[in-house]
């Protein structure tokens, strides 16, 4: 059986492999799907497209006032060991924490993540609630940039399809008085896909304590990780109590679409979208408060 392999040096070059016509190839970065299913034949390709030589793709950054920039091929154990992105990020590497192991973090992407366009992906609540934006090639244009939220399209579905290359992901950088938040519910604290997550970003507004920005993402009760609007209406310009809150989490676990399966049912999931909501809502504040 012929396999192919290619190391491109632009993303031009890597979108134009992968838009071939002389057969199926996939996007290769950490690897630790994309490898374990092609030994499982669970997929069949024609061949491998390492991005990693692509510029960019490895490197990330994050200055004060700058945000911060992950290239899609920056694997999370870099940024799991920064005091820098832990300090102004907090659930984002929350989330990191939780994706598999240590040595599968080591080697795992951020890019990956996203691509696989998993609902249970638990890098994408919290970049969802961070107001984050994926920067992606998909064809003979240049590169686009969109929110993160809607990079997915469906279950096991992105933006970019088979043939597209995301490049990376933006995060603003928090405004004063900020605070996030992220929590998962599985049955094992490790090595297991989220039943239901969440992730919660709240700025305060100095002086009066109101609630000056709010975003609320949810995992694995959606096709997609998804935004709860309503929830976060109902604290928009409002001071944080503890009523208010369970209103919040209420109303987001009344927006979800979660379904039943072999780890849960919906009305499950439901039930913990409500207390986790609420719980990254209360622990979102505290740290807003420098608490």
């Amino acid at each position: 059986m012929h396999f192919s392999y290619y190391e491109p040096n632009s993303a031009n070059e890597a979108v134009e492999i992968l838009r071939g016509p002389h057969g199926t190839f996939k996007a290769l970065a950490g690897g630790t799907d994309v490898l374990i299913n092609l030994r499982r034949r669970a997929v069949a390709y024609d061949g491998l497209v390492n991005v990693k030589r692509i510029p960019g793709m490895t490197e990330w950054s994050a200055g004060p006032g700058e945000g911060l920039r992950i290239g899609a091929s920056v694997p999370f154990g870099e940024l799991e060991a920064s005091t820098e992105v832990a300090d102004r990020y907090p659930a984002l590497v929350e989330a990191i924490k939780v994706i598999g192991s240590l040595q599968l973090r080591n080697l795992a992407t951020i890019g990956g993540n996203l691509c696989n366009a998993s609902p249970a992906a638990d890098s994408a609540p919290a970049l969802l609630a961070a107001h984050a934006t994926a920067t992606y090639v998909n064809g003979a244009g240049g590169p686009s940039t969109i929110p993160v939220e809607q990079f997915f399209v469906g279950p096991g579905r992105s933006i970019v399809g088979a043939t597209g290359l995301l490049l990376g992901v933006d995060v603003p950088e928090p405004a004063s008085m900020t605070g996030s938040c992220f929590q998962r519910f599985t049955p094992r604290d490790a090595m297991d896909i989220a039943i239901a997550s969440a992730c919660s970003q709240v700025t305060l507004e100095p002086g009066t304590g109101r609630m000056d920005d709010v975003a609320i993402a949810l995992g694995a009760v959606a096709p997609t990780p998804m935004r709860a609007g309503r929830a976060e209406e109902a604290l928009l310009g409002r001071e944080p109590t503890p009523e208010l809150l369970a209103q919040a989490g209420a109303l987001a676990a009344g927006e979800c679409s979660p379904i039943d399966d072999i780890r849960g049912s919906a009305s499950y999931r439901r039930s913990l979208v409500e207390v986790l909501v609420r719980r990254t809502l209360e622990t979102a504040i505290a740290r807003a408060l420098g608490a």
